[in-house]
């Protein structure tokens, strides 16, 4: 999807630069901000998917919202199927900004705020291309969203910062962060397979 290798190009720029940070959800929101935690590498052997996630913000401050309840909080509010879910900073406060594609075709993103689970805010738009890469991307899939961040965590020490469906390389695309350094771990929709 255009707008998923728009983030992944500001994301390594962010990286190469040295900032430390990663780009945030949309190219208007980029910068240098350092994001919480999402998934440990101790949630990697988790078994049941609301387990995974269950850290702490990088202030030591409130338990954050796992990925598997922030998906669960954004399929109530925006039925379909989720294609991408980041930790982020914004306002001062730890979010999870999570897409979800609606069988219409309109794509939701519903912003999770990560230490309540509350909806702070839900956006829609209208991108029929891009619902057709996604759903051939997922066609055949048997791992969704979350199956494949807990198999990235399984592959590779770190914690999970972002999750998201790359349709050109037909593959979920898992970033993880250890000391301060990430890493991607790709992971095959159809096996579970990480690579």
């Amino acid at each position: 999807m255009r707008r998923k290798t728009l983030i992944a190009t500001a994301a390594a720029v962010a990286v190469l630069a040295g900032t430390g940070g990663v780009a945030a959800a949309t190219m208007a929101d980029a910068d240098d901000r350092q994001r919480p935690a999402a998934v440990a590498a101790d949630d990697r052997d988790a078994g049941d998917a609301g387990d995974a996630g269950d850290d702490k913000p990088r202030d030591g401050g409130t338990r954050t919202v796992s990925l598997a309840d922030a998906v669960t909080a954004a399929r109530a509010e925006a039925p379909g199927t989720v294609v991408s879910a980041e930790l982020d900073e914004d306002r001062g406060r730890a979010e999870w900004e999570v897409e979800t594609l609606a069988e219409d075709g309109t794509w939701h993103e519903v912003t999770i705020d990560a230490a309540n689970g509350k909806v702070v805010a839900t956006r829609e738009e209208q991108d029929q291309e891009d619902a057709d890469e996604a759903r051939d991307a997922l066609r055949g899939s048997r791992t969704d969203l979350v199956e494949a961040a807990k198999a990235a965590a399984g592959a590779r020490p770190g914690t999970v910062t972002s999750v998201s469906l790359d349709d050109d390389t037909r593959a979920w695309e898992v970033e993880l962060t250890e000391n301060g350094a990430e890493h991607e771990v790709r992971v095959d929709p159809a096996t579970g397979d990480t690579a």
